[in-house]
């Protein structure tokens, strides 16, 4: 449980052990509002925010008693840098400011069952929308927790995305799922029987049964094998797919059109992150074997 902020160059530039796993990803933040950004997560017991030298921003972290289940969603509704924090504890939604305090006007407190997936916020126009699955259901909700959009969709347990001016997703029985605004609902079978992993954005949707992927409509065969979950980056030419096959360790990357970038796949047993350097030079980082992390430059 050592966390670790490491230089493209590969330089350590802090460790700090805490207490317990990241629980999803890392978010980057500036409570300040001063352009030096901080990192906030959860693990199992607590949610910290760091500063860029590694040092706890008071007042976090903040430790809680019960379990946090879910990783922690970070939200900017009106992107003023006024966060809110939401910590997840099995049926229990909490939702915090940056001072470490509850939020009083957020009405939703407690469901019946699980909540089974990460909160997600999403703005259309002037209105906010949450979407959780719980009781078997699937909760939309405004900024404060109130039902904006009745639905009696059931079985709803993969992430949703918005994607064509629609939220989108794959319900349980392999068909895409769109649901507008007002709540009207499009379904659309998909051609296979097995499991779906998928991502989307506003402008693409990329998914892969067994060894077949289909990016924004287009098909390709790959070989059988283990597949991470499609994973989309944007880019001011074209955007790139990525997944990793897990069983031979090689990373494919993908632009928006289905075409496999120059030289891949290469060599890594993880999911990437891409990023990209002052100077427009991008990389892709992975893991390679257990104990090594792989840095690819791209152009």
């Amino acid at each position: 449980n050592n966390l670790y902020l490491i230089s493209a160059k590969g330089k350590i530039l802090w460790k700090k052990q805490i207490q317990g796993p990241v629980l999803g990803t890392i978010e980057q933040i500036d409570i300040l509002k001063n352009g030096k950004l901080q990192l906030a997560f959860a693990t199992p017991n607590k949610v910290y925010v760091l500063d860029r030298n590694g040092k706890d921003v008071a007042p976090f972290p903040a430790r809680f008693n019960d379990n946090i289940t879910q990783p922690l969603s970070v939200f900017d509704y009106d992107k003023n840098k006024n966060y809110r924090f939401l910590v997840t504890q099995g049926k229990t939604i909490l939702m915090y400011d940056v001072k470490g305090k509850t939020v009083s006007g957020f009405t939703f407190k407690s469901a019946n069952s699980n909540i089974i997936c990460q909160p997600k916020h999403f703005r259309i126009g002037n209105k906010d929308y949450l979407f959780f699955s719980s009781d078997n259901k699937l909760k939309i909700t405004d900024r404060r927790g109130n039902i904006r959009i009745k639905n009696n969709l059931t079985n709803i347990t993969n992430e949703i995305f918005i994607n064509q001016n629609s939220f989108t997703t794959i319900d349980s029985e392999n068909n895409i799922l769109r649901i507008n605004t007002k709540g009207e609902v499009t379904k659309k079978p998909l051609p296979y029987g097995g499991k779906y992993k998928f991502s989307a954005d506003k402008n693409n949707f990329v998914h892969i049964t067994e060894n077949i992927l289909t990016i924004n409509g287009k098909v390709s065969e790959l070989n059988f094998a283990n597949y991470t979950k499609p994973e989309i980056f944007k880019n001011k030419l074209k955007d790139n797919i990525s997944l990793t096959d897990l069983d031979q360790k090689k990373i494919y990357l993908f632009d928006s059109s289905s075409n496999l970038v120059p030289n891949f796949p290469v060599f890594g047993s993880s999911k990437i992150d891409l990023f990209e350097d002052k100077s427009s030079r991008k990389y892709i980082t992975c893991i390679g074997e257990n104990d090594e992390i792989l840095v690819y430059s791209l152009f």
